[in-house]
C-alpha cells in the first residue's frame, strides 16, 4: 500500500511539473526581446484612421475638417532594468496621411515628429507576448511597403541598437489597443 501511496504521489508531482514546464513562457531567439537584459527596446506603431479633426486657434475659432484619413504614430520604449520591463508610450501627433516617416529601415528619429509621452507602467507577461507575437506575425517590408499608403496602411518598426525589423501586416491591428486592455 506504501508503494501504490509513492507511486501515486510520485506521478502527481511529475504531472505537476510538466504542466509547469508547458505554462513557462520562452522568448524564442529570433525576437529581438531576447537577451534584453539592462537594456532597452523602441518598437514604432503607425496605423491609419478615419477621423475629422476640430482645429482650435488662437483667436478661439474653431474649424471643422472634413473625415479623411490620417496616420498616428505610437512609440514604445522597453527597458529591462533588473529582471522588470517598463515601459514608456509616447504618441505623435495626428499625420497627414500618407505618412513618409517609414521610408526606410535605417529610421532616425526627427525631433518634428513630436512624440509626447502618454504612459508609463510595468509591462506584464500577456502584454509581452502581444508584442513578440506581432513580430513574429508580421513581414519584412520591401522597398515598396516602407512609406504608409494605400497598400500599407499598418506597420511596426522593432529597434534594439543597430538591430531593426520593418514589418507589414495585411489586416488592421492596433497594438496599443491590446496593450492597454
Amino acid at each position: 500500500m506504501k508503494i501504490l501511496r509513492f507511486l501515486i504521489l510520485a506521478f502527481l508531482y511529475f504531472w505537476q511539473f510538466s504542466i509547469a514546464q508547458v505554462n513557462t513562457f520562452v522568448i524564442p531567439k529570433s525576437s529581438l526581446f531576447y537577451n534584453l537584459n539592462n537594456d532597452s527596446l523602441t518598437v514604432y506603431e503607425c496605423r491609419v484612421v478615419e477621423a475629422q479633426q476640430t482645429l482650435t486657434t488662437n483667436e478661439g475659432v474653431k474649424l471643422n475638417t472634413a473625415k479623411q484619413k490620417y496616420t498616428i504614430t505610437t512609440k514604445y520604449v522597453i527597458k529591462n532594468e533588473n529582471n522588470t520591463l517598463d515601459i514608456y508610450m509616447y504618441t505623435a501627433g495626428i499625420t497627414s496621411f500618407p505618412n513618409r516617416k517609414f521610408s526606410g529601415l535605417k529610421i532616425r528619429e526627427k525631433k518634428y515628429w513630436q512624440f509626447n509621452l502618454d504612459t508609463t507602467f510595468k509591462l506584464n507577461e500577456q502584454q509581452l507576448k502581444y508584442f513578440i507575437a506581432a513580430e513574429i506575425k508580421g513581414k519584412e517590408a520591401n522597398e515598396y511597403d516602407y512609406a504608409i499608403t494605400k497598400h500599407t496602411q499598418y506597420q511596426l518598426i522593432y529597434k534594439r541598437h543597430k538591430n531593426f525589423k520593418q514589418l507589414v501586416y495585411d489586416e488592421k491591428l492596433n497594438l496599443k489597443e491590446f496593450i492597454l486592455r
